[in-house]
């Protein structure tokens, strides 16, 4: 009888440890991180044990992984034991209810456009056309520089919408370019004969194919959570690693690939 309970004692140890070892997938990689024992990269879409040992091969290399009873949380060389990190899943970072306010004035205009600006694919960002009206002769253009050139094109708009489109901004003289020579781009506001510098920030057009993928780790590990959630977290996950994305562009993003809608 003591043996036999023994017995039982050893398995409730051993299932306990068990199921005490979180499983987590990774969502995006930068630079690269190795599992020791198994000899591979972590990659988008791996999945590994808490308790497995990590090999980063610079300073500077980190990982967004996620797994759905403790959040996302992000790893480095300096913060990786995954059995005691906090979770930084859903931080408050990220505000899911700024939509739709009309922009007005220089300083409201200076503030959005700046740091890392993420757009996903095209976004339409509402105007005060009071402030500042479109027509031929008063317009927005963005400034970036290409092959050592600088190059400016002129925004789209619809009554008092002005459009960023990927498509169109980088094409010159009718033809796609790949991206500018860097990130940084200039906006200014065409004033009759006048250009007023507006600011300058980083522009960031995601890899579309590779952020679905991206987020479809996301959205499998928070199924059944609320639809605001999702998005939430989506959203901070996209901050954190690629830029400010503003709300209802993801929202739309969301609800035309995934079918998510709020």
């Amino acid at each position: 009888m003591k043996s036999f309970t023994h017995f039982l004692l050893f398995l409730f140890i051993s299932s306990t440890q068990l199921f005490s070892q979180a499983d987590f997938k990774v969502i995006k990689v930068n630079g690269t991180i190795l599992l020791r024992a198994r000899g591979i990269s972590l990659e988008t879409g791996t999945t590994f044990s808490e308790k497995e040992d990590l090999l980063f091969r610079s300073d500077d290399a980190t990982a967004a992984v996620i797994n759905s009873q403790r959040g996302r949380l992000v790893i480095s060389s300096k913060n990786h034991n995954l059995a005691s990190a906090s979770s930084n899943f859903l931080p408050s970072m990220y505000n899911i209810s700024s939509r739709g306010v009309a922009l007005s004035g220089n300083s409201d205009l200076s503030t959005h456009f700046s740091g890392k600006y993420v757009i996903l694919n095209r976004y339409g960002i509402k105007i005060d056309k009071e402030t500042y009206p479109m027509d031929n002769d008063h317009f927005f253009f963005l400034r970036y520089v290409f092959k050592g050139e600088e190059i400016n094109k002129k925004l789209f708009y619809s009554a008092d919408t002005l459009f960023i489109d990927k498509a169109t901004l980088f094409t010159v003289d009718g033809s796609s370019i790949p991206n500018p020579d860097d990130t940084s781009i200039k906006l200014f506001y065409r004033n009759g004969s006048e250009s007023v510098f507006i600011s300058e920030f980083d522009l960031i057009f995601p890899d579309m194919d590779q952020l679905a993928k991206e987020t479809e780790i996301i959205l499998d590990e928070t199924r059944g959570k609320p639809v605001d959630d999702i998005i939430r977290e989506t959203g901070s996950y996209i901050t954190d690693f690629y830029g400010k994305v503003q709300a209802d562009n993801l929202a739309q993003w969301l609800k035309a690939k995934f079918g998510i809608n709020n």
